[in-house]
């Protein structure tokens, strides 16, 4: 029985046994061109800079080119599997550590990838991809994979080998085109987006104003003699909603006038209170704009008041 087990774990095992067999074997310890990607002045350069990076931070960063994956073993395989599959062949980096970083560039496939040792957490993965769209893939788009290597290989080592080396925290650069400045063009985009919500929310409380000043006084039947002002019974807070209330008056009237903010006027005054809501997402200049509206509004009220109950939304 122990033999048969032995037997089909050997069997099931063949495949992949043969399979690493058959993938490239490491270059050199730094730069593995297989099929002349770079030229010999870039592949230099970066062999120059990994070396030193290495005697410099104690991480082994290795850079293989190729034309297409399938040339070299990885037909059928995804970048990620393969690199993993070359990144554990190899063993880069410190095996104790397990801080290797392997660079893969298959230029025919139009495919990159930054393999990272085991000793690097998940947020690296951030930084890696970070690196990967900022210095790689621009140069890469534009045919340019000499520069793309040679400038994504810089980066590689300045903000994962470097800081990871050092026991920094990862930073994930800026995307391309961001001009390095976190937001880019959605951030832009943002500030008047807020802007208009804040006129909005602003306008609509004028404009329910401006309505009740054009309508007919119930009580004495004349036009542009109803004022309205509000003021809040309960604040809202974070736990729980407040309490707000709207005020109608007549210049025309010694009494308060029961006029209302509904169509259904009568005679009797009507009470019915609507909840506020705690502004946690209101920015501070939403709030600056409300609160001089508010004011404004308040200098337009007469002291004769009659009231009837609104929703306060500040």
């Amino acid at each position: 029985m122990r033999n048969l087990l032995g037997g089909l774990a050997l069997f099931l095992f063949l495949p992949f046994a043969a399979l690493a067999q058959d993938l490239p074997r490491p270059l050199s310890d730094t730069v593995s061109d297989y099929d002349g990607i770079l030229p010999a002045e870039t592949a230099e350069r970066v062999a120059g800079l990994l070396a030193k990076a290495r005697a410099e931070t104690g991480v082994h960063v290795v850079l293989v080119a190729m034309d297409r994956r399938e040339a070299h073993a990885g037909q059928g395989r995804s970048i990620e599997d393969y690199a993993k599959a070359l990144f554990n062949l190899w063993g880069v980096g410190d095996r104790s550590r397990d801080d290797g970083v392997m660079i893969l560039v298959a230029a025919g496939d139009r495919e990159m990838r930054v393999q990272l040792g085991a000793g690097y957490g998940s947020e690296w993965d951030g930084v890696a991809q970070g690196v990967i769209d900022a210095a790689f893939l621009p140069k890469l788009r534009a045919g340019d994979a000499a520069g793309a290597v040679e400038a994504g290989t810089a980066a590689v080592i300045d903000q994962i080998a470097r800081p990871f080396a050092s026991g920094a925290a990862a930073i994930p650069p800026p995307a391309a085109g961001s001009g390095g400045k976190s937001g880019g063009l959605g951030g832009i985009l943002l500030i008047p987006v807020i802007l208009l919500a804040g006129i909005a929310l602003a306008a609509r409380r004028m404009i329910g104003d401006l309505w009740v000043r054009l309508r007919t006084c119930p009580q004495c039947g004349s036009k542009g003699s109803l004022r309205r002002s509000r003021s809040t019974v309960t604040p809202a807070t974070a736990a729980s909603d407040g309490w707000g209330k709207a005020v109608t008056t007549c210049d025309q009237l010694i009494e308060p006038t029961s006029a209302t903010s509904t169509r259904r006027n009568s005679s009797r005054k009507r009470m019915t209170l609507y909840p506020t809501r705690y502004p946690r997402k209101i920015s501070p200049g939403i709030r600056r704009l409300r609160w001089r509206v508010k004011r404004f509004s308040s200098r337009m009220n007469s002291s004769r008041q009659s009231s009837d109950s609104y929703r306060n939304n500040g």
